[in-house]
């Protein structure tokens, strides 16, 4: 039987290959290769004037159409001509909408890369009931934005899954075992921080209560473990100067942005880290990396008040849902048992289910369940998710 064909529309021009590495075009550029092996893919995005007009990643080919007003034309007229079975928009809500009143037998799926983008007040005309529910499907990267999108949209009908992002075993070398300790004390040695305990920082600080309870929490881990650090896994500040700069300014020392040395990778946060904070920011970029911590090993809080649970070692934290942020942090810091227990328990979390084959499977089983639903006219559209 013919592999059912799939059409992903990029929301640029895939510059991953480039080293850019922005979140969507990662997420791609590791999945897209597995889920071929099932389905016939080709990918489709933007010239930017610097890349070749065709790549490929792996065995799918990627094309890049000149962009402006002439885009969607361009893109029909590939689309109308390989005749797909079913187009997944990454990002682009008004474009999915256009292609799915062009493309009356193509069944059209929108992917949303983060929970922000589902509010009104920044996407007024694109994100709108009556464009999501013109499409035959929602992707969304976590439970979090799938509550968001259905809390700001009440009545939506159109069906929602949830893939998560996916990260590698094989980059990362845990902490806990000999050759990761070994590496670790190495780097820390290297760095001058022997003796320091180093908090992991992904993310950013959208609000000023939010905002303030978060560095409170921080400088009182500061303040109790004269030994602790804080490294931010990004080269700029979050957009919160204010706070941070005060905090900055009374720890002068003891809060450091990754890369702090020419030399050292992401991957050496993860090594070097006790823990990882993930703070409030964009729902792709903050999957990836806990789950690119939890792949090597490092425990992870999450700062928001969010009751929602992605994973199930997010139960396993001591001292229950009660626990204040600080508290947890401390404890993650003081008790080597109760730490290395967590990050084993995330690395066989991603092993049995978030390495990339598994996100390219569930990814898959969407496009074939869209399909199959399409072929099923009775069946109630908002039943069917995850």
């Amino acid at each position: 039987m013919d592999r059912e064909k799939v059409a992903v529309i990029a929301p640029g021009a895939l510059a991953a290959t480039s080293g850019k590495h922005r979140p969507v075009e990662r997420v791609l550029e590791r999945m897209i290769p597995h889920a071929a092996e099932q389905l016939h893919i080709r990918i489709f995005g933007i010239a930017d004037g610097h890349l070749p007009s065709q790549g490929w990643i792996g065995s799918v080919p990627f094309y890049r159409l000149p962009g402006g007003r002439n885009y969607l034309e361009s893109l029909l007229r590939h689309l109308r001509k390989w005749r797909p079975d079913t187009v997944d928009v990454h990002g682009r809500p008004m474009l999915a909408c256009q292609l799915k009143g062009r493309l009356p037998l193509s069944r059209v799926l929108l992917t949303m890369p983060s929970a922000p983008v589902f509010s009104p007040s920044c996407h007024p005309k694109a994100c709108t009931p009556h464009v999501l529910e013109s499409v035959d499907g929602l992707i969304v990267n976590s439970e979090r934005a799938k509550v968001e999108l259905l809390t700001h949209f009440p009545s939506l009908l159109t069906p929602v899954w949830v893939n998560l992002p996916g990260a590698n075993l094989e980059d990362h070398v845990p902490r806990w075992t000999p050759d990761g300790e070994r590496q670790r004390r190495h780097r820390l040695a290297e760095l001058g921080w022997s003796d320091r305990k180093i908090i992991l920082l992904a993310g950013c600080l959208p609000s000023i209560g939010e905002e303030n309870r978060i560095v409170s929490a921080l400088s009182d881990v500061l303040n109790r473990m004269p030994e602790a650090m804080l490294m931010f896994l990004a080269s700029d500040v979050p957009n919160s100067p204010r706070a941070i700069h005060e905090l900055t300014a009374y720890f002068p020392e003891r809060i450091v942005r990754l890369p702090a040395a020419p030399t050292c990778t992401l991957a050496d946060g993860y090594l070097l880290g006790d823990c990882l904070v993930l703070l409030p920011g964009d729902e792709t970029t903050s999957m990836l990396t806990r789950l690119e911590a939890m792949a090597a090993g490092v425990p992870t809080l999450d700062a928001s008040d969010s009751p929602v649970v992605e994973f199930a070692a997010d139960g396993l934290l001591a001292g229950g849902p009660d626990a204040s942020l600080m508290d947890r942090i401390v404890l993650l810091l003081q008790d080597e048992e109760v730490s290395q227990v967590l990050g084993r328990a995330g690395r066989e979390i991603v092993r049995r289910h978030y390495r990339w084959e598994h996100v390219a499977d569930r990814w898959v089983n969407i496009v074939r369940a869209g399909n199959a639903e399409a072929k099923t006219p009775t069946a109630s559209r908002r039943s069917i998710k995850n």
